[in-house]
């Protein structure tokens, strides 16, 4: 239970972090895009220009935190990765099997009759 607890309180604040970023980028990206288009596209009316940024608003709220979620996802950073054992790579993993040695076995030499 206290590597499950560990392994959490690893996660949120990574996951809160970057959706937090990826919820502020999508606002301000999707705002700015929008009012740009709303003034491209309406040519300075006023209630056109502001429902086109609000519409970039959402839109970019939208993609900001699917974006900012899914990072939060990636693996840690090199060298913070969980791991079983404090030094992972000062033991080996496994121990070598030694194979028999079948050169002086000897070979089946067909019926004995």
């Amino acid at each position: 239970m206290d590597e499950h607890q560990t392994s959490d309180s690893r996660f949120e604040p990574r996951l809160k972090g970057r959706l937090s970023i990826g919820l502020l980028v999508g606002v301000v990206i999707g705002g700015t895009l929008g009012l740009l288009v709303g003034l491209l596209a309406f040519e300075g009316r006023t209630a056109a220009v502001i429902a086109s940024a609000l519409g970039g608003v959402i839109a970019g709220l939208l993609y900001g935190t699917l974006v900012g979620s899914f990072a939060g996802l990636e693996s840690p950073d090199p060298g913070d990765e969980p791991s079983d054992t404090p030094e992972p790579l000062s033991e080996p993993a496994i121990d070598e099997q030694v194979e028999p040695d079948l050169s002086r076995a000897q070979e089946w030499k067909g019926d004995d009759r």
